[in-house]
């Protein structure tokens, strides 16, 4: 397979990069190179990025999405699990950084509550306390008095809580606009409008064909196009890895904001924003593509949430929207070169994408910079399928 160290004759010591995608897979990376000195063109197919960064709900929890996989106590230093508590630390430096440059970006680092209503909720709990201890994080058991005394508006007759301090949320919406700021801040752009079709070798370098009828050349090119990155020709060997998985949510008006940290329990989370809006997610509807709102859906969302928080049950719904998961076939995100060389992806993050965000960038950067990738890159190589 190509490497972030093959020979390659477009190669210059600050590359000429184009990004496919203009979510945060492709805006994070796409920043930093033009911070390093790249020249980088981010390529939107839409008139804005609408997929799956847009979507989100922003949580940044390793541990309390990791406890709902039995198998994530099947630990490995460098999992997927340990990935996201690396990354929840880079998050904490983003956010001082985003604060310094006047970027507000929702940042709300009041941790997780991850609650018991019954005790067939309990196992819950306990794996996911034994993931945070093979990661080394502090998960406090919390008895009904505790939790409802950490916070108030829980549902009478809890029957226990898992307090997670380290964990945190974000807006992703105003992520992706902070990044872009900071992208135009050191000379790259994002043209919306070009969706990519195809990556070939061009005189030494690259060049993306894009509809309607345009290209762009480059020395590096990283596909970071969401479930569709295997859409495109000349890394079209990602389509068999990829699957779309569907996820319904809603916004609601909350102006008492009766919660302060991210709430989870079975059936749905709870991202308080601290303005009057609470998120609730997601459904998850594995091989559907299409962003159509379902109202039973949303309504059943509703319900679930405001088993948690009754004062819920009450607030006004005030959005609705779907956004397309992009899923590997191991669960796991693919970083790093692809057959062609000089083509590199960053995709497969499922729900973990906000979160393994500014990793994956920094991994990717490193790279295309024929850098050192760092402690995980290689267990996200896009080498490990077959293909490569």
């Amino acid at each position: 397979m190509g490497s972030s160290t093959t020979a390659y004759t477009g190669f210059a010591p600050r590359p000429k990069v184009v990004v496919i995608g203009g979510g945060l897979m492709g805006l994070w990376p796409a920043a930093l190179l033009a911070q390093a000195g790249c020249k980088v063109t981010v390529l939107e197919a839409g008139q804005s990025a609408r997929g799956a960064s847009w979507a989100a709900a922003g949580m940044l929890a390793p541990v309390s999405e990791a406890g709902e996989i039995e198998e994530a106590l099947d630990l490995t230093q460098n999992s997927v699990e340990a990935f996201g508590a690396y990354s929840l630390t880079l998050w904490q430096q983003w956010a001082r950084r985003f604060e310094t440059a006047g970027q507000d970006v929702g940042w709300r680092p009041f941790g997780a509550l991850l609650c018991a209503r019954t005790p067939a909720e309990m196992p819950l709990l306990h794996r996911t306390r034994a993931v945070a201890q093979k990661l080394g994080l502090e998960a406090v058991l919390l008895n009904p008095a505790q939790a409802m005394s950490a916070e108030p508006a829980l549902c009478p007759g809890l029957e226990a809580a898992l307090r997670l301090d380290g964990e945190a949320s974000a807006e992703p919406r105003k992520v992706m606009a902070a990044l872009y700021a900071m992208l135009s801040a050191n000379g790259g752009m994002v043209r919306t409008g070009h969706r990519a079709l195809m990556v070939k070798p061009h005189k030494g370098a690259l060049r993306v064909h894009c509809a309607p009828s345009s290209h762009f050349d480059a020395d590096r090119v990283i596909v970071a196009a969401g479930f569709e990155a295997g859409f495109v020709e000349g890394a079209a060997e990602l389509a068999a890895q990829l699957a779309p998985v569907k996820g319904q949510m809603l916004a609601l008006e909350t102006p008492d904001n009766p919660v302060r940290r991210l709430i989870r329990a079975a059936g749905s989370y709870i991202v308080p924003r601290g303005d009057g809006r609470t998120i609730i997610g997601a459904s998850s509807e594995a091989g559907q593509a299409d962003t159509a709102v379902i109202k039973a859906t949303i309504a059943h969302l509703h319900a679930e949430a405001a088993k948690t928080i009754p004062a819920l049950a009450q607030a006004r719904c005030v959005a609705s929207w779907a956004g397309i998961r992009p899923q590997s076939l191991d669960h796991a995100p693919f970083v790093g070169p692809l057959t062609m060389p000089g083509v590199f992806a960053n995709g497969g993050h499922h729900r973990n994408g906000v979160l393994l965000a500014p990793a994956s960038a920094q991994i990717l950067c490193n790279m295309v910079l024929e850098r050192d990738g760092g402690p995980f890159a290689a267990d996200f190589l896009p080498a490990r399928f077959s293909f490569c």
